[in-house]
C-alpha cells in the first residue's frame, strides 16, 4: 500500500515536471547551461541534455504509473534524483542564483533549501521503492 502511493506520487512528479519542460525545450537549454557544469554548459551538450531529459522524465513517470518496466524505471529515477541533487547542490555551493528549470519556468519551487528538501524526499521514496521492488519475493510482485 505504501509502495503504491509512493510510486504514484513519484510518477506524477516526473510526469508533471517533465511534461512542463517539453513545452518549452528551448528555454530549458538555457537553464541547463546556467548550471555551469562542464560539459553541459556549452553547445551542443546543453542541447543534448535539455532535449533528452524531459522525455526521459515523462517515460519514467509513465513506467512508474503503469508498472511497465518498473524495475528499470525505479533505477533510472534514482539516478536522475541523485543527479538533480548534485546539480542543485553544486550551484548552491558556488553561490549561483539561477532558475533550475525544474518546472519548465512555470512554477517557482522557492530557494535551494526547498529544492534540496523536495529532492531528498523524492530520493527517500525512490530508495524505498527500489528496495521494496528489487528485493520483493515473486509472490508479492504485481
Amino acid at each position: 500500500m505504501i509502495a503504491s502511493i509512493l510510486r504514484v506520487l513519484l510518477a506524477l512528479v516526473f510526469l508533471i515536471f517533465g511534461g512542463m519542460k517539453l513545452f518549452d525545450a528551448h528555454a530549458f537549454v538555457e537553464n541547463v547551461a546556467n548550471f555551469q557544469i562542464s560539459p553541459f554548459d556549452s553547445a551542443p551538450y546543453d542541447m543534448w541534455l535539455a532535449y533528452f531529459l524531459p522525455p526521459l522524465e515523462v517515460l519514467v513517470g509513465v513506467c512508474l504509473l503503469t508498472t511497465f518496466w518498473l524495475r528499470g524505471a525505479l533505477v533510472v529515477s534514482l539516478g536522475m534524483i541523485l543527479a538533480f541533487l548534485v546539480g542543485i547542490g553544486s550551484v548552491w555551493s558556488r553561490g549561483l542564483n539561477i532558475d533550475c528549470g525544474c518546472t519548465g519556468g512555470n512554477v517557482s519551487l522557492g530557494g535551494y533549501q526547498t529544492h534540496m528538501t523536495i529532492l531528498a524526499i523524492m530520493l527517500a521514496a525512490s530508495v524505498y521503492l527500489v528496495i521494496d521492488t528489487l528485493f520483493a519475493s515473486d509472490e508479492t510482485e504485481g
